[in-house]
């Protein structure tokens, strides 16, 4: 079990903290979830012109790649954004799992128990995000399934509920998302459309909550760091 009042875990923790500081992971969250969004809503209806359909292929395409693509993508915002102004750390959240062994059994260095220890408390955050993320998922299908008056403000409740559970020990979401899922759960409901698309309107939604998170965070972020000139 992880010591949380480690010195190795709590600097594990400041470099996740660091990650999501400036904003760019969840611009790219948000970015995402509204191109999905998009497709979903305009590609299942039969009301969509032939613009909006073959928009709604091109956004998913373009979601496609940024969610393949998504380490390098933020690697190289970073390197341009957020590097220059604060350092260099290496990503807590897309590292591979050769980079946290430790030496080999036979040659261990001093580093060895505080890599362990880092190992140790990466893999206790991913499967609790996963578990957050599986119930997530799980709950989300009463938008679909669920024909009663406010399911989805009764769903994005619960959501809410369980990504502030989830995520409260890490921080990396703030209490506008988590305050913002209720909020567009009822605006779906008084839509009053059917389940398919009130899934697409509920993602378009999310996406806007991490777009305008990130966009803040981003702002204020330039605004503490600016750029140091030589």
């Amino acid at each position: 079990m992880t010591n949380s009042t480690s010195p190795v875990f709590l600097a594990e923790q400041r470099s996740w903290s660091y990650w999501f500081a400036d904003g760019l992971p969840q611009l790219l969250i948000g970015i995402s979830a509204i191109l999905f969004g998009f497709y979903f809503v305009y590609s299942g209806s039969p009301s969509a012109s032939r613009t909006a359909s073959l928009l709604a292929i091109v956004g998913f395409g373009i979601y496609l790649l940024l969610t393949v693509r998504a380490a390098q993508i933020l690697e190289w915002l970073k390197a341009r954004i957020t590097y220059p102004r604060t350092g260099y750390a290496a990503s807590p959240y897309f590292a591979s799992k050769d980079s946290l062994a430790c030496s080999p059994p036979l040659n261990l260095t001093p580093n060895a128990p505080a890599s362990a220890e880092i190992k140790r408390a990466r893999e206790t955050r991913n499967r609790r995000l996963s578990l957050t993320y599986l119930l997530l998922g799980a709950t989300s299908l009463a938008i679909w399934f669920v024909n009663i008056s406010w399911i989805c403000t009764l769903t994005a409740l619960v959501m809410a509920i369980i990504l502030w559970l989830g995520t409260r020990t890490d921080k990396s979401i703030s209490f506008l998302v988590v305050l913002g899922f209720p909020v567009v759960g009822f605006y779906v409901d008084t839509l009053k459309v059917a389940p398919h698309f009130r899934v697409g309107y509920f993602i378009l939604g999310v996406g806007f909550l991490f777009l305008l998170e990130g966009l803040i965070s981003l702002l204020l972020y330039l605004r503490r760091n600016p750029v140091v000139q030589a």
